[in-house]
């Protein structure tokens, strides 16, 4: 290593702790740090040695973190040159196909995207997606494909790519969301249990593929027959991150509480418009502390949400007629009423007279 490349390593390392602090009046200094590592980089022999592009690649990709941090316009049109600047070191790649640099020509594109999202113009959210495109086209030719750095990059890259799917008018392109959703899930399957960068790739994941199954499974061109899967499938997913955010709750990482609740209440509004005879189970569950799947602490939002849809089940069977009531279908339904009134009954008693 050279004694320039040393000194700029010492800056972008000062650079990163500051920005790593959290604090805002620390960001500034950092953009300062990173700017002295592109700086000193800048006089090293670039083609000569592939490895100062992709240390020089490097301070730009962080550079362009931290102006984005500042949030306003004309950063993130500072962000995007930023993370241009680092793909274009990038794109040519050592002739020995190393892998790393794959992976950190894909980061930028993914963060450009990012960026691009974040400005919310229609242009900006169309360029957005071509970045995220451009991020999985990379790693997807990578040769350290399995490697779980890599993959996560890649998880990372589909799931905003699904995201830009996910907004897009159209049956076709809300498919296909549900689609690379899936794809970055089965990615992160071995490490999400042990990774907390990996968990919380893995729920945005499934945030993205729930909402795309229920766009489908709301959609007027759907076949009926499809129905009962696009239910399981959303019902299966969501209680696999309500695990996931469990797992973690249990490790002392409360990050994942706003997602686990978007989750419940989207569970139960599933459970309540297409399987109410499954409402009850479902909330005794994750609210009675008796049941295993029950995690405190209980949020009272989750309380709130169950009585909630047990309401409005209520409801609807009471604008039944009488004569469906003896139908076999309408007894059927009399039973799910009395769980579902034994539920509230019990969450009831949880809430206790002070909460009710």
């Amino acid at each position: 290593m050279s004694d320039l490349d040393a000194l700029a390593s010492v800056r972008m390392e000062s650079g990163i702790a500051l920005l790593n602090s959290g604090a805002p009046s620390a960001i500034r200094e950092a953009i300062r740090c990173f700017e002295e590592a592109i700086e000193l980089r800048g006089r090293l022999p670039l083609a000569e040695n592939p490895g100062y592009r992709y240390g020089l690649a490097g301070a730009w990709i962080n550079r362009g973190d931290a102006v984005a941090r500042l949030g306003a316009p004309e950063n993130l049109v500072d962000a995007v040159n930023s993370y241009t600047t680092a793909i274009n070191l990038l794109k040519e790649a050592p002739a020995s196909g190393d892998g790393l640099f794959a992976k950190r020509l894909a980061i930028a594109w993914l963060n450009r995207g990012i960026a691009l999202e974040a400005q919310a113009s229609e242009p900006a959210k169309a360029e957005a997606a071509r970045s995220f495109q451009a991020a999985v086209n990379v790693l997807t030719r990578s040769d350290r494909v399995g490697d779980a750095s890599h993959d996560l990059v890649l998880a990372s890259a589909w799931t905003n790519l699904g995201n830009t799917f996910l907004r897009a008018a159209g049956t076709e392109s809300v498919a296909q969301a549900a689609d690379v959703a899936a794809r970055a899930l089965s990615l992160l399957a071995e490490t999400e249990a042990k990774e907390l960068a990996a968990a919380e790739a893995g729920l945005k994941a499934r945030h993205i593929l729930c909402q795309a199954l229920v766009a489908l499974l709301v959609a007027p061109s759907r076949d009926d027959p499809l129905e009962m899967d696009f239910i399981s499938r959303v019902t299966d997913t969501a209680e696999d991150a309500l695990q996931l955010a469990q797992h973690w709750e249990k490790a002392g990482e409360t990050r994942f509480r706003l997602l686990a609740t978007q989750f419940f209440h989207l569970s139960a509004l599933v459970y309540e418009r297409h399987q109410p005879h499954f409402l009850a189970e479902f909330l005794l569950d994750h609210l009675d502390p008796e049941h295993a799947a029950c995690w405190p602490p209980l949020d009272e939002s989750w309380f709130a949400i169950g009585r909630e849809s047990l309401s409005r089940v209520r409801r609807g069977f009471a604008k039944r007629d009488f004569a469906w009531l003896a139908t076999p279908e309408g007894i059927r339904q009399l039973q799910t009423l009395k769980e579902l009134d034994a539920a509230e009954a019990r969450l009831k008693i949880l809430c206790g007279s002070g909460r009710d």
